[in-house]
């Protein structure tokens, strides 16, 4: 949930585009490589320091009973339809409609632009997929790419917002005055990641005109897009906005519970939800891709200290990751290389017309 995300561009927008690398070569380059050798390192470690045996977990996965893992992973793929909906009501409050001379994609094509950002943020770190997905709708409907940032941010800042609330609701009634020995830190880092989330929206709404008059003349035009993208995000139907990020949430405790089912561990809803936005948080680990390896070492530290033995908290994690990680990235793969028709370019930062 990083509000800031490398921009994208194409070789027709500007005359060092070519500088950049496409989406497909970001996968070999050294700081994609280190980033997954990392999160490898981070699993083995979690697994050995646990003492959980790789075969037992194989073992307990193949156990796993196929419909309840199915069931989990539509709970899973539902989620972007419903973040395709809230994305279309906040990119109409900024202004982008019909009458002011804007077709957006459809519903479908929206979802396609979601699940390849999200694919973007699986294969590469500090949620770049962001300014992909910026990108795409750039592309598409012959948008402002800064004003779009905008609106993902605000987004953004809404899923922190529900998501640290529910988060330190769920963890206190589930675990009251016992708290697991991590949660502290876990709430220290949702509520760094609110309080990013709210500063910046004070900054924007209050401190903008002197920010504005601080910047470069040739950087003032795109910081006010993005300004008027975030500005204007939740102008209206705010708790249309609002409950449809609950939703989002509650649908990924959805597929937590139906992954975890499906291995015979029955957890109680608070608890589902605790370990699913847990999951969540950690994926904005910025070092590796969609937090690989520090998410698996989350849930299984979280189902052990609950009182799940090692093989089954540990066949948990790897079970749900093979449906938020593994399965976006081959879903994802199928989605990027139809969507080839154009060549996109990942660049360091944006400098096309139209920002």
């Amino acid at each position: 949930m990083s509000l800031q995300a490398d921009a994208v561009t194409t070789t027709e927008e500007s005359p060092r585009a070519g500088s950049g690398l496409s989406l497909g070569r970001q996968l070999l380059r050294p700081r994609t490589l280190l980033s997954f050798a990392v999160s490898i390192a981070i699993i083995v470690w979690v697994f050995s320091r646990q003492d959980i045996s790789l075969s037992d977990v194989w073992a307990e996965i193949r156990s796993a009973n196929p419909v309840l893992y199915l069931l989990g992973a539509l709970a899973y793929y539902s989620s972007f339809l419903v973040r395709s909906l809230r994305w279309r009501q906040v990119l109409t409050n900024a202004g982008y409609t019909e009458a002011d001379g804007t077709t957006l994609p459809s519903t479908p094509g929206i979802v396609r632009i979601i699940m390849l950002s999200w694919f973007a943020n699986s294969i590469l770190p500090a949620k770049l997929g962001d300014g992909y997905r910026a990108y795409l709708l750039k592309r598409s409907a012959s948008v402002s790419f800064s004003k779009t940032m905008g609106t993902i941010v605000a987004e953004r800042i809404a899923d922190v917002g529900v998501l640290f609330f529910l988060l330190l609701l769920s963890g206190f009634l589930a675990f009251r005055d016992r708290l697991p020995p991590q949660f502290g830190l876990l709430v220290a880092f949702g509520a760094v990641l609110a309080g990013v989330s709210i500063s910046s929206l004070f900054f924007l709404r209050y401190l903008g005109p002197l920010i504005t008059r601080l910047l470069p003349a040739r950087v003032r035009p795109y910081y006010l897009r993005l300004q008027e993208g975030v500005l204007l995000a939740f102008r209206q139907r705010i708790g249309y906005i609002g409950m449809l990020t609950v939703l989002v949430w509650l649908l990924e405790s959805a597929r937590f519970y139906f992954v975890s089912a499906s291995l015979d561990i029955h957890l109680s809803p608070i608890l589902v939800v605790f370990v699913a936005l847990t999951a969540s948080l950690l994926t904005t680990v910025p070092f590796t891709p969609a937090g690989l390896g520090v998410v698996e070492g989350g849930i299984t530290g979280v189902l052990v200290f609950i009182g799940q033995s090692r093989v089954d908290a540990g066949s948990v994690a790897v079970l749900d990751r093979t449906v938020t990680f593994w399965s976006l990235l081959l879903v994802g793969s199928l989605l990027y290389i139809f969507n080839r028709n154009e060549p996109v370019r990942v660049a360091a930062a944006y400098r096309g017309n139209g920002a």
